[in-house]
């Protein structure tokens, strides 16, 4: 291989394509498989809630490689960690709890090279084909172009804020997370939430950024794909376990009702 692995999630989204990605917080190689299969164009490894470690996930980049399916990393702001995944091949991060322009930018500086952000330079592993092929610049250049960053705004602080740093060059989609969202707002109505949430993915469009949302699994479906549409959101995931859980439980329920 002599070019970096092209991010296809990305060339999707920028082609103003639907991209649709399983959320994956197991450390099972074949949950991957299955969801490059099934047809899903991203996994994302939630290394933010569920104890995935590193190994495990260079494991489940892997697979994602072998299944060329787009692999994208969920983990908080940790500058040393994000580099680690990324020289392991990641092709994507997702990052949460991004609340400020301080934030936006400490996320680029650390994921992208020169002339970028100042991401620590490494090629002598996997992620950086074990340094054959391209010469250095060209290599980052590449890295830079292909990489997807996903900025999490899933705090009201976010709001004070949203302009300046939807504005910060780098971040290529932004991520609503509605739970923690509805939680720093002191749990209001419904209501009071959504129309929040479609401030930011307007000023998300207005800012020329993709807009990421995920779909919960347990509820039905087909309301939250219309909502999905209807503010823009190209960028779209599922829990592949919740999925699973789902429709499990209702072939187990169709097939326990007696026959007539």
């Amino acid at each position: 291989m002599n070019v970096v692995r092209i991010n296809k999630t990305k060339r999707k989204l920028a082609a103003g394509e639907l991209a649709i990605g399983a959320v994956i917080g197991s450390p099972a190689p074949e949950l991957v498989e299955i969801a490059a299969v099934a047809g899903f164009d991203f996994v994302t490894f939630d290394a933010e809630h569920e104890p995935l470690d590193d190994g495990q996930l260079v494991n489940l980049i892997r697979a994602a490689e072998a299944f060329d399916i787009t692999p994208i990393v969920r983990v908080p702001k940790d500058p040393d960690r994000l580099l680690r995944l990324l020289d392991a091949g990641a092709q994507g991060v997702h990052v949460p709890r991004c609340s400020s322009v301080k934030d936006m930018r400490e996320l680029v500086e650390c994921t992208r090279f020169h002339p970028d952000g100042q991401r620590t330079f490494y090629r002598l592993g996997r992620g950086g084909n074990f340094s054959h092929g391209l010469a250095d610049d060209e290599w980052a250049r590449q890295a830079n172009a292909e990489l997807l960053v996903v900025a999490m705004i899933e705090e009201a602080s976010a709001l004070e804020q949203l302009g300046p740093m939807l504005a910060v060059p780098g971040v290529d989609a932004v991520h609503i997370g509605p739970k923690d969202l509805w939680q720093s707002m002191g749990m209001p109505p419904k209501a009071e939430v959504d129309k929040v949430i479609q401030q930011i993915a307007s000023a998300v469009h207005a800012a020329g950024k993709q807009l990421s949302m995920q779909h919960a699994p347990i509820q039905d479906l087909s309301p939250q794909v219309a909502r999905h549409q209807e503010l823009g959101v190209r960028m779209r995931s599922i829990p592949l376990l919740g999925l699973l859980l789902k429709e499990g439980t209702a072939m187990v329920q169709k097939m326990r009702v007696p026959a007539s």
